[in-house]
Protein backbone atom coordinates (compact mmCIF):
# COMPACT_ATOMS: atom_id res chain seq x y z
CA UNK A 1 0.00 0.00 0.00
CA UNK A 2 0.97 3.35 -1.29
CA UNK A 3 0.15 6.59 1.32
CA UNK A 4 0.94 10.28 1.77
CA UNK A 5 1.70 11.47 5.35
CA UNK A 6 2.26 15.00 6.90
CA UNK A 7 3.69 15.31 9.92
CA UNK A 8 2.43 18.55 11.82
CA UNK A 9 5.25 19.81 14.58
CA UNK A 10 4.46 22.95 16.76
CA UNK A 11 6.16 24.23 19.93
CA UNK A 12 4.02 23.54 23.10
CA UNK A 13 2.08 26.44 23.85
CA UNK A 14 4.82 27.49 27.31
CA UNK A 15 7.72 27.33 25.01
CA UNK A 16 8.10 30.87 23.68
CA UNK A 17 9.04 31.33 20.26
CA UNK A 18 11.27 34.07 19.10
CA UNK A 19 11.52 33.64 16.16
CA UNK A 20 7.68 33.35 15.37
CA UNK A 21 7.70 36.76 17.28
CA UNK A 22 10.28 38.26 14.72
CA UNK A 23 8.02 36.87 11.36
CA UNK A 24 4.76 38.55 13.61
CA UNK A 25 6.77 42.19 13.76
CA UNK A 26 7.85 41.84 10.72
CA UNK A 27 4.48 41.15 9.81
CA UNK A 28 3.32 43.61 11.34
CA UNK A 29 5.34 46.10 9.67
CA UNK A 30 3.89 44.98 6.23
CA UNK A 31 -0.06 44.60 6.82
CA UNK A 32 -2.23 46.10 8.51
CA UNK A 33 -3.75 43.34 10.39
CA UNK A 34 -3.60 42.93 13.71
CA UNK A 35 -1.84 39.46 14.19
CA UNK A 36 -1.69 38.62 18.00
CA UNK A 37 0.32 35.61 17.57
CA UNK A 38 2.36 33.84 15.27
CA UNK A 39 3.65 30.54 15.98
CA UNK A 40 6.45 28.83 13.69
CA UNK A 41 6.06 25.19 12.96
CA UNK A 42 7.38 22.41 10.84
CA UNK A 43 5.46 19.96 8.65
CA UNK A 44 7.92 16.61 7.25
CA UNK A 45 6.06 15.03 3.94
CA UNK A 46 6.49 11.78 3.94
CA UNK A 47 5.53 9.08 1.02
CA UNK A 48 5.67 5.93 2.01
CA UNK A 49 5.10 1.76 1.01
CA UNK A 50 3.72 0.00 4.08
CA UNK A 51 1.78 -3.53 4.06
CA UNK A 52 -0.74 -2.42 6.19
CA UNK A 53 -2.03 1.39 7.33
CA UNK A 54 -1.55 0.09 10.70
CA UNK A 55 1.73 -0.58 10.50
CA UNK A 56 2.17 2.56 8.58
CA UNK A 57 0.84 4.58 11.60
CA UNK A 58 2.75 2.77 13.60
CA UNK A 59 5.73 3.72 12.19
CA UNK A 60 5.29 7.07 11.52
CA UNK A 61 4.37 7.73 15.53
CA UNK A 62 7.61 6.21 16.26
CA UNK A 63 9.32 8.11 14.02
CA UNK A 64 7.35 11.44 15.45
CA UNK A 65 8.25 10.52 18.97
CA UNK A 66 12.03 9.31 18.68
CA UNK A 67 13.02 11.40 15.84
CA UNK A 68 11.27 14.47 14.23
CA UNK A 69 10.12 15.80 17.10
CA UNK A 70 11.60 17.09 19.85
CA UNK A 71 8.78 15.79 22.46
CA UNK A 72 10.44 17.75 25.37
CA UNK A 73 9.31 21.00 23.57
CA UNK A 74 7.12 20.22 20.86
CA UNK A 75 3.78 18.62 20.20
CA UNK A 76 3.17 16.55 16.83
CA UNK A 77 0.31 15.44 14.93
CA UNK A 78 -0.05 13.42 11.38
CA UNK A 79 -2.42 12.63 8.82
CA UNK A 80 -2.20 9.60 6.61
CA UNK A 81 -3.67 9.61 3.34
CA UNK A 82 -3.66 6.12 0.93
CA UNK A 83 -2.70 7.43 -2.97
CA UNK A 84 -3.01 5.45 -5.53
CA UNK A 85 0.39 6.15 -7.05
CA UNK A 86 3.71 8.48 -5.82
CA UNK A 87 3.74 11.73 -7.79
CA UNK A 88 6.46 11.90 -10.69
CA UNK A 89 10.13 11.72 -9.66
CA UNK A 90 9.21 9.67 -6.35
CA UNK A 91 10.16 5.75 -7.00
Amino acid sequence: MKFKALVFIRLRSQVDDSPGNAVRDACKRLSELNIKKLRLGKVIDLWIEAPTREYAEKEIEMLSTRFLANEVMEDWEYELTEIESFPKGIS
